[in-house]
């Protein structure tokens, strides 16, 4: 009997790459899942070949695994590449100009500015100086490749591996399950950011703490929980989380493996809308700067939300 497969071309979603995930975990074969998702067998091993990423297990060991956020990365990344022939005129230079000094990205420009270029022109402009701005006037400067860092032989969760999350929780079907992370701005004193990012909203919320230590984390967050209706967090294994269960429940806390920031995307990625504004070695910040920031950031619209702000998702979403 003949199958029947979607047309060629016809790329897989973020949802069906997130089932893609979930299935490879219950063992499932590439094939059952090429039926179940109506797609040719060819296409799912090719799916899964690309979106493959390398994990540390329990026993210190090394893993090929399939990460549903790591191929819409890598998809999306190859998607710009195709650049169209356009000119640039004196009021297109200068609007976008003006959005990037507001910190505003290409994609942005076009989704939710209504700037009526391809996203990879704006930034084939940049990148070969047509719009006139340097290397600081960039939101994400080019950076030179760093060998990898190396994982310890062992790998113990300081709690409930991020394994044990709920599929309600990595689906993002629900508002208030945060990711937690800090951000070093500098060595100095009051140089240092907790930041938590709702993974559904994508909501924001920033602080400024003393110094990256568990105790400073812990009075901050307990102050955070009496304002925000935090439903679990996410956190990496570094020492300054390692005391989270002393003012969060145990049970609610997952803790990602190392030097696995994939596992933790939504953090990760709005970090980075935060170093547009404070780039690393910033030395000088105010809890008022700080403030506007998170507002900045709380009202940016986002791709995942359909060019949405989390503030508007919060709203209607």
């Amino acid at each position: 009997m003949q199958e029947h497969y979607t047309p060629k071309g016809k790329h897989l979603t973020i949802g069906e790459r997130r089932l893609v995930e979930r299935w490879k975990k219950e063992g499932k074969s590439n094939r059952e899942i090429a039926r179940l998702l109506g797609k040719a067998p060819q296409t799912i091993h090719n799916e899964i070949k690309r979106g493959q990423v390398r994990q540390q297990t329990k026993k210190g060991k090394f893993e090929l695994i399939y990460s549903a956020d790591y191929a819409q990365t890598s998809y999306q990344t190859k998607r710009q590449r195709s650049v169209k022939k356009l000119s640039l005129t004196k009021d297109l230079k200068e609007t976008i100009c003006h959005y990037n000094k507001q910190k505003v990205s290409p994609e942005m420009m076009v989704r939710a500015k209504d700037i009526r270029v391809s996203i990879s022109t704006i930034y084939y402009w940049i990148h070969n100086g047509h719009l006139g701005l340097s290397k600081e006037d960039m939101l994400y400067p080019r950076k030179e490749k760093t060998g990898k860092r190396k994982a310890s032989p062992s790998f113990k969760p300081a709690g409930k591996s991020i394994e044990e999350r709920p599929e309600s929780i990595n689906d993002r079907l629900e508002n208030h399950h945060y990711e937690i992370d800090t951000l070093v701005l500098t060595r100095e004193k009051n140089s240092c950011l907790l930041v938590l990012t709702d993974r559904r909203s994508r909501h924001q919320i920033i602080r400024m703490i003393p110094d990256k230590s568990s105790q400073s984390v812990n009075q901050e967050l307990v102050h955070i929980l009496k304002t925000y209706p935090i439903k679990s967090l996410t956190a990496d294994n570094g020492r300054e989380f390692n005391r989270l269960p002393e003012v969060f429940s145990p049970e609610n806390i997952y803790y990602a493996h190392p030097y696995s920031s994939w596992e933790r995307g939504t953090n990760e990625n709005h970090n980075r809308l935060i170093r547009r504004w404070l780039p690393k070695g910033t030395k000088k910040t105010t809890p008022k700067e700080v403030a506007f920031i998170e507002n900045w950031i709380n009202n940016y619209p986002k791709r995942c939300l359909d060019y949405k702000s989390p503030n508007e998702f919060l709203i209607g979403g």
